[in-house]
């Protein structure tokens, strides 16, 4: 069944793709529009060779520059959902942990990264736009030492996902996100969706009252005692402003729900992302001293988020400043109580 979508009183039809190279070079062409003008994506099956990374050649190499403090890479693969799951998407995933676990291959990785921006302008112009000053060497380095992710691109929906992420909770579950892009046309025309920072996130619009089989240990496994530590403190100061509050942890992260959802928290390897219903200029004025770094979203990532409702992300480190996340928080519960 074909699904056609309406912009602007023009209908799209979804373009369904029967060739998995054809796929890849959709998503190598609108890269940017894709993961965002933050990040970076090199195609590389056409700039390696087999033996480069010991046999193992993903899609393409992408860097999330969104928070620069806290930079992420990802191996892409770039899947059709017509592919067989167990016969050809795991194996080749499997692959890519391997690779990772290989602290040789690992180095060549990060050579390989390093050879690839000193031989190009563009993505050299690029990364210095985010990094000033700084050697992209040990950039490169430090960041692929701390940042171990695979980006799995596909055209649709495959229900072993869910399955397989509950199965392998320190592989799967930890390392892996999915991202559906969707490609509609008419004539020269077209839209691709969806937005990279939350690809992983159902909308929080769409959600149940019904009980998540996730827990809040599914969230906390394999997370260093630090961030654990900074979970807790923040749920805590949650409770501390509203008893009442309630939360409902899903697949990519942990809602924040009074009479409707006002927060999200998703738990990473060296910080929480905080994503409020709060315009980011009002944060700001709250986080005044800078230490929690206030990320702004796309009108896209907007209306993901929080439909008409003004949002954005902040970046927990620590627990330094802490009067002003608990501000944060006691606005950010007293706003909702008037809606």
């Amino acid at each position: 069944m074909t699904i056609s979508v309406s912009l602007n009183g023009e209908v799209f039809d979804q373009v369904v793709y029967s060739r998995e190279s054809d796929f890849e070079e959709l998503v190598a062409k609108n890269a940017e529009t894709i993961f965002g003008d933050k990040a970076i994506y090199i195609d590389v099956k056409r700039k390696i060779t087999t033996t480069t990374l010991g046999g193992t050649i993903p899609d393409g190499f992408l860097m999330d520059l969104s928070d620069i403090e806290n930079p992420e890479f990802y191996l892409v693969e770039a899947e059709l959902q017509s592919h067989d799951f167990f016969g050809h998407i795991f194996p080749q995933i499997t692959k890519f942990f391997a690779f990772y676990r290989d602290s040789k291959q690992r180095q060549k990785l990060i050579e390989t990264m390093f050879t690839l921006f000193r031989e190009n302008a563009i993505l050299e112009n690029k990364i210095r736009e985010s990094i000033g000053s700084r050697e992209i060497y040990k950039f490169l380095k430090d960041t692929m030492d701390n940042s171990q992710n695979i980006l799995i691109v596909i055209d649709g929906p495959k229900p072993e996902f869910e399955e397989i992420v509950d199965t392998y909770t320190d592989t799967w579950a930890q390392m892996v996100r999915i991202q559906i892009v969707n490609h509609f046309g008419k004539g020269e025309n077209s839209i691709k969706n969806l937005p990279f920072s939350d690809a992983l996130s159902p909308s929080p619009d769409k959600e149940t009252a019904e009980t998540s089989r996730y827990t809040e240990e599914f969230h906390l496994q394999n997370r260093p005692t630090r961030v654990v530590e900074m979970y807790k403190k923040l749920r805590q100061e949650f409770i501390n402003v509203k008893n009442t509050l309630r939360f409902n942890p899903t697949t990519s992260y942990i809602g924040v729900v009074d009479a409707r959802q006002i927060a999200f928290i998703m738990l990473q390897k060296k910080k929480i992302r905080l994503v409020v219903l709060m315009g980011e200029n009002e944060v700001k004025e709250t986080l005044h001293s800078g230490h929690h770094k206030v990320v702004g979203h796309t009108p896209e990532d907007q209306h993901w988020w929080g439909g008409s409702n003004p949002n954005c992300t902040v970046a927990l480190i620590d627990t330094e400043h802490w009067d002003e996340i608990q501000r944060l928080l006691t606005q950010l519960v007293e706003k909702h109580q008037e809606t």
